[in-house]
């Protein structure tokens, strides 16, 4: 039989702009011809739905497996929207073409960047290092490098209009030595934990006012780096620069950890977060891994070594259906991925991160993800679900080291080194 002829990217681009306007996709099929440059005549055309109707037919008669086919056409997908079509002039939409498991085409139309909008920021007297929301979206606080944390009233930083002033401060907190890492709220949103490289882990009751030093605490043998309560409240995770994972009992106090060695991270931790359930957690490292951890056994079910080129992972995180893991780390990239295949799905290229521990995170409705940029002083927006870099907010002073989402609403907290953390609102909230 004679081999068939490679078909060029223009004959490929051009099938799907056609395809696009058979859809009656126009106006998107317009932005692809614009963005990529390809040659096409515009003319509604069926011809590749007709032929990946006859290659699914094909691989289903040799009885072959596509999921390597999608993963590596996801990554393609994603390759594709957030470096070449990002780039393009005067589109105003990222689109990205990707097939799933039963070989039928998706189209992938990045969002509308949103426009965020300062209301309000407080200061520490040190670099602003971390930050977090309780629960149901009424609180937030912030750690700083000078050792005090601070709690806010959300409601009151909405009201304000980006004037400075502590009204929305509602507690400043003074019990650790040493700068503060990490802050976990208990669900019920009254305790605030809090860990610090003073190799501690204070717990803060905020129904009592007044309340400036912890009620309880936990001592650690090392600087501890991140903590994570249980969606629950009974249990709170803690990274420190031991590379063993620490689970507490938050009632007793007593301390768990998987002595495994096969399972453990080789270097120290840098992140450590619960998924949305409990039903799992996930781990980052110094020594460039991530690990994923059934939240009951407390077993590894899923390791990703030299998950950012060998470089150190930074931060983990979640998403909501528990099926794929977040990570930041020091090659400059966020990598979105499969956790029960452990495979890249998204990347995300635009910011640089070569040398600092920066936590990014996802917007309460994982439309966007956010962190900051070590070349810059704003925070990069990009797509969650086609990796296109959609807007930097700007406003900070200097480096932003952890961006923080509302839980419940698309309010977000920057942490700069500039000493401050500002609260923004997207601009038609």
């Amino acid at each position: 039989m004679e081999e068939a002829s490679p078909v060029s990217e223009n004959e490929v681009l051009s099938l799907i702009i056609s395809q696009l306007i058979a859809y009656g996709y126009s106006a998107i099929a317009q932005s692809v011809a614009d963005a990529t440059g390809a040659i096409s005549d515009m003319t509604p055309s069926h011809k590749l739905l007709e032929l990946v109707q006859l290659g699914k037919e094909k691989m289903e008669s040799d009885g072959s497996d596509d999921e390597e086919f999608t993963a590596d056409n996801a990554k393609l997908a994603s390759e594709s929207s957030s470096q070449d079509w990002a780039k393009a002039k005067g589109a105003k939409k990222t689109v990205s073409i990707c097939f799933n498991t039963h070989l039928q085409l998706h189209i992938l139309v990045s969002k509308t960047p949103p426009n965020y909008v300062q209301l309000y920021y407080t200061q520490h007297k040190g670099p602003c290092r971390t930050a977090a929301f309780s629960a149901d979206g009424r609180f937030a606080a912030t750690g700083s490098h000078d050792s005090s944390l601070k709690v806010l009233d959300v409601q009151k930083m909405k009201k304000r209009t980006g004037e400075a002033g502590d009204k929305p401060v509602i507690r400043t907190l003074y019990d650790h030595t040493a700068p503060v890492n990490d802050l976990s709220f208990h669900p019920n949103g009254l305790v605030l934990a809090s860990c610090a490289e003073d190799q501690s882990v204070k717990l803060f009751d905020l129904s009592k006012s007044g309340v400036k030093r912890s009620f309880r605490y936990l001592q650690d043998g090392l600087p501890v780096k991140s903590i994570s309560f249980h969606p629950s409240g009974d249990f709170l995770l803690a990274g420190t620069d031991d590379a063993a994972v620490r689970i507490y009992d938050v009632k007793t106090l007593q301390c768990f950890t998987n002595s495994k060695t096969n399972e453990m991270h080789r270097g120290p931790i840098t992140q450590v977060r619960y998924s949305h359930t409990g039903r799992l957690f996930a781990t980052s490292s110094a020594d460039g891994s991530v690990r994923v951890w059934d939240g009951v056994s407390g077993q590894c079910v899923r390791c990703i070594e030299g998950a950012h080129g060998g470089g150190a992972a930074s931060s983990v995180r979640i998403m909501r259906n528990e099926r794929f893991v977040l990570t930041a780390g020091l090659d400059s990239t966020m990598r979105l991925w499969d956790i029960s295949s452990g495979r890249t799905v998204i990347e995300y290229r635009g910011h640089e991160q070569a040398s600092q521990m920066l936590q990014p995170a996802f917007t309460y409705n994982e439309d966007f993800v956010l962190i900051g940029d070590e070349a810059s002083s704003n925070a990069f927006c990009y797509d969650t679900q086609t990796g296109a870099l959609l807007t930097k907010i700007s406003g900070q002073n200097n480096m932003v080291r952890c961006v923080v989402p509302s839980p419940t609403d698309n309010g977000i907290l920057t942490c700069s080194d500039d000493y401050r953390a500002r609260y923004f609102m997207t601009e038609f909230e």
